[in-house]
This record gives C-alpha cells, sequence and structure tokens, in this order.
C-alpha cells in the first residue's frame, strides 16, 4: 500500500479519514493547476502581496492588536458588561466569548476568529463554547460590507446596510440555536476568578499574537489569489457561464466571488450570490 494512503488511515480503527484524504487530493488538484498556469498564478501571487500590504494589513492588524487587549486585559468585559449580561443568558456564552462575538460581528473576521482562539488557549473558555462561537463570530467586516461590497461593487449603500443587517441578524439568531443553557451561578464565577496581566505585558503580548495572526491572513490570501487566479485561467479556455464562474470563485475566495457576483447581468441573483458569498466567506 503507497505510503500516502497508509498516512489516512486511523492506527486504531484500520478506517480511511476521508478529510485527509480529500484535503490530500485538493493538494495535489492545486499542484497540478499552478505548475500548468505557472506565470498566471505567480502574477496572481503578486497582486495577493500587493492587497495584504495596501488592504489586509492596515484595515485588520489594529483591529487584531486593541481586540487582543480588550480580550486579554478582561476591558472588554467591563465595557459591555451590561450588554454581556442579557447575551450570555441568551446565548448561553460566558462574558469573555460574548466579547469575543461580538468583536467578530462589528470588526469582522479574522478578529472574532482569532479572539475565540486565543481565549480558548489561554483556558478562559471551553472547547465546545469556542466551537459554538466560531460558528457565530466569523463575519466580514463592517467597513468591507458597507464601502466595499454596497459603495463601490454595487454603488448601493442601502445594499450594503441590508447585507450587513441580514449578516448580524443570521449570526444573531443561529447563537440562539446553538445556546447551551448556562446558570446565573456560572455567569458570576466567570467574571470574578479572571486575572489579568499587566499593562506593558499586556500591550507586547497583544502585538506579539496579532503579528502571528497577521501573517497567517496574509499566508491564505497569497495563497488563493494564486490559486483562484490559474483555475480562472482554466475558465477561459471554455464557454464558463458567469453565473457559474461567481458560484465557484465565492466558494473559494469571499473577494473576487463578490465581485464577479456584482457583475452578472440579472441583478437579483447577483445579490443572492454575494449574500452567500459574504456569509459563507470563501474556503480562504
Amino acid at each position: 500500500m503507497p505510503r500516502e494512503i497508509q498516512i489516512c488511515i486511523d492506527r486504531k480503527t484500520g478506517r480511511v479519514r476521508a478529510g485527509q484524504l480529500l484535503f490530500g487530493w485538493f493538494a495535489l488538484f492545486c499542484l497540478l493547476l499552478i505548475l500548468k498556469n505557472g506565470s498566471i498564478a505567480a502574477e496572481y501571487i503578486h497582486r495577493g502581496l500587493s492587497l495584504c500590504h495596501k488592504t489586509v494589513i492596515p484595515s485588520l492588524f489594529p483591529f487584531m492588536v486593541i481586540s487582543e487587549m480588550l480580550i486579554r486585559g478582561g476591558i472588554g468585559e467591563r465595557v459591555v458588561r451590561r450588554i454581556c449580561r442579557p447575551l450570555s443568558l441568551l446565548w448561553g456564552f460566558t462574558p469573555t466569548t460574548c466579547c469575543c462575538v461580538l468583536l467578530g460581528m462589528l470588526c469582522g473576521f479574522p478578529v472574532g476568529a482569532v479572539s475565540v482562539a486565543n481565549a480558548y488557549r489561554r483556558g478562559k473558555i471551553s472547547r465546545e463554547e469556542a466551537e459554538r462561537a466560531l460558528a457565530v463570530s466569523n463575519l466580514p467586516s463592517s467597513a468591507f460590507v458597507l464601502g466595499a461590497v454596497g459603495g463601490s461593487m454595487w454603488e448601493n449603500p442601502r445594499f450594503g446596510r441590508a447585507l450587513y443587517a441580514v449578516l448580524l441578524g443570521v449570526s444573531f439568531l443561529w447563537a440562539i440555536l446553538l445556546r447551551r443553557k448556562r446558570t446565573a451561578d456560572a455567569y458570576e464565577a466567570s467574571t470574578q476568578t479572571e486575572r489579568y496581566p499587566s499593562g506593558a505585558a499586556l500591550f507586547t503580548e497583544a502585538v506579539r499574537s496579532s503579528c502571528m495572526g497577521i501573517l497567517l491572513v496574509c499566508a491564505y490570501v497569497v495563497f488563493f489569489s494564486a490559486l483562484t487566479g490559474a483555475f480562472g485561467a482554466v475558465l477561459d479556455r471554455f464557454t464558463t457561464p458567469p453565473i457559474l464562474r461567481a458560484i465557484l470563485f465565492n466558494g473559494l475566495e469571499m473577494t473576487q466571488g463578490v465581485s464577479h457576483a456584482a457583475s452578472l447581468e440579472n441583478a437579483r441573483m447577483g445579490a443572492v450570490l454575494c449574500a452567500f458569498g459574504c456569509g459563507w466567506s470563501g474556503l480562504s
């Protein structure tokens, strides 16, 4: 048996791990696709790097540092304590998790996901609660939806506001549906037993953690920029309907997918695909 297949087999049960096989074939497909369109992939890598230093880092890094300071120092919990209490009872989250979710809803990804992951690694929230929080805190930022999508792509600020309201409403409702019962005693304990670092340590740790987070984000942006560019070159050789291209690109990377959806002649279908792209946020 080939070694690649053996790696994908669970040693205890002897079963093939479907997830590993899926991503193994995906990696092979990406390799062949990029090798076939090497020059195009290189061009889109440069575009991805340009996108990182012009848009991603300036717009995300400050939010990541601030959100990390709010979570690590407990500042966010103190500021939104009155809001967190009803939300904690409504969603079944601790105040720390509520703060992470609210940051994700307002600042967009990866701020919410990074905040949840850091809170889990520090032992402030449980694994089960972190998994529920990740499902509702990973939204596009308000600046992207209102400005880039509504203002630039659609030239309709009202559509941007409506789309952002829908995204918030769906996440709010989904948090209620995923709710687990929490008691008032558990809420009080979660607000009283936490110890916070000093100001200098808080700032330096926030910057260091955010730096690692933004590097990971940029790595995903660059890789999927190359992948979508090479994939688009393949589609150009066939008579591919614009709607199919918009669906495929929305599945891979949100920005290009939403851009293609906004350019469709059928405005209603474009709006639906745009909402899907912002809600799914792309495989990247």
